[in-house]
């Protein structure tokens, strides 16, 4: 989660959240681009990790995860879900300390809390920490914004083309449905973007 008032609001209800999280599977809410990931071991970082449902996903299938968290009660339940994970206090757009090579940075439901301007700075810095050949997953919000909630439009055709002024390289654009039962109910759908940069840059 990004921005003071977005990490100000997960503070205050990390707990029903986490639960709200894990109630859904990775498998479910990743669906829509589960083929495009790396055959295990590899390097992933979750970026806005949440409840660590997905970073213990990737964990469990012999990745090696760093989680990217700025919510201080988000970090304490991934790290006691997975000791052995490197879970930090960094934010996008400079996910401060993160260092790497990641062969697959997920980026899922915290693009919605980022400004424009925010969102095309840090497409920047996570391609610098794309391996070559490595690849970026973002997934979109759209759909009724609940009152008080710091949340920015989306528009998929935007986003592929600040991913693209970056040098990165859209695999894949898919619509997919909300999973909690309570983002369903409200209307909410999401779009899942996969980008690659290119095999032959140097890192």
């Amino acid at each position: 989660m990004t921005g003071e008032a977005a990490i100000t609001t997960y503070e205050a209800h990390a707990e029903t959240l986490c639960d709200r999280y894990n109630a859904v599977t990775s498998e479910d809410v990743l669906s829509a681009v589960l083929d495009l990931f790396p055959a295990p071991p590899a390097q992933v970082l979750d970026v806005g990790a949440g409840s660590g449902r997905d970073a213990a996903w990737f964990a469990a299938r012999g990745h090696d995860v760093t989680a990217a968290e700025p919510v201080a009660a988000f970090r304490a339940a991934i790290q006691a879900r997975l000791p052995e994970a490197l879970v930090m206090n960094a934010r996008l757009p400079d996910l401060e300390g993160v260092d790497g090579a990641f062969s697959l940075i997920l980026a899922n439901a915290i693009w919605h809390h980022l400004p424009a301007a925010t969102r095309a700075a840090s497409l920047a810095r996570m391609v610098t920490l794309l391996a070559s050949g490595g690849r970026l997953i973002l997934s979109l919000r759209h759909g009724p914004v609940p009152d008080g909630q710091p949340i920015h439009p989306l528009d998929a055709t935007e986003e592929i083309a600040r991913a693209e002024e970056v040098g990165l390289t859209l695999l894949r654009d898919a619509a997919a449905p909300s999973h909690q039962p309570q983002n369903r109910a409200a209307g909410v759908t999401w779009t899942w973007l996969a980008f690659e940069r290119s095999k032959t840059d140097d890192k």
